[in-house]
């Protein structure tokens, strides 16, 4: 049986992929601060969060409890939403939880399993507000992104190109996929897709992904 950790699952993207890779046959080890509605006998939840130091020893204790081998796909889709678009409602404070939420966090996760990874798929949720070549081009310009998703995203990025480019992980493929423009609670206003309709997507991409690099779920464009 297959294995992959999915983090964020209980709501939005995380929970829809981790339900389908439970459709799949896959065994799902899923990771979110509130358990989600997913009973099955392949469903192993662990409550966490990752922005907690602890995340690391907590999450590999739980791993040798279930007897595995080798975990197939890492999702690193933990995140939310930030506040402070404009300088005067920005708080310094708030771009550090967000990287420690998206980028920390996943490397945190990715450290606790490096032992179980083994010619497998390290996954990084990306979105196009970390483009800095959009930004630069003025895809955003007059909309209302915060600065602490946007730098956080843009650092997650940054660190799948690191994995990628570490000799201890090269046997491993490294992606960071946009999943396009989903109606979920952290969704834009300009959203287009269902959870349901992103996870498939997403996860036919991972499937498809042979190498490392950053991709689209829904087959448009994908700049870092």
């Amino acid at each position: 049986m297959r294995v992959v950790l999915v983090t964020g699952t209980s709501k939005g993207l995380g929970f829809e992929v981790a339900k389908q890779y439970v459709k799949l046959g896959f065994l799902v080890i899923g990771i979110s601060r509130n358990k989600p509605l997913i009973i099955d006998e392949n469903y192993h939840h662990l409550v966490g969060d990752v922005t907690n130091t602890n995340i690391g020893p907590l999450l590999t204790t739980f791993i040798e409890s279930l007897a595995i081998e080798k975990i197939d796909i890492v999702v690193n889709n933990a995140g939310a939403g930030s506040y402070g678009c404009h300088l005067s409602d920005l708080e310094p404070e708030e771009v550090l939880s967000q990287l420690n939420l998206h980028c920390v966090g996943a490397l945190r996760v990715i450290k606790a399993v490096s032992s179980y990874i083994k010619g497998s798929k390290i996954v990084n949720v990306t979105s196009r507000l970390a483009s800095i070549s959009q930004a630069v081009r003025g895809d955003f310009v007059n909309r209302d992104f915060s600065y602490g998703y946007r730098i956080a995203k843009c650092a997650q990025n940054m660190l799948s190109l690191s994995l990628a480019n570490d000799t201890e992980l090269s046997n491993n493929v490294i992606v960071s996929i946009n999943p396009g423009l989903l109606q979920t609670d952290s969704g834009s206003s300009d959203a287009k897709f269902s959870a349901k309709d992103g996870a498939l997507a997403f996860i036919e991409t991972i499937d498809n992904a042979k190498l490392s690099g950053i991709y689209h779920a829904f087959g448009e464009e994908a700049l870092y």
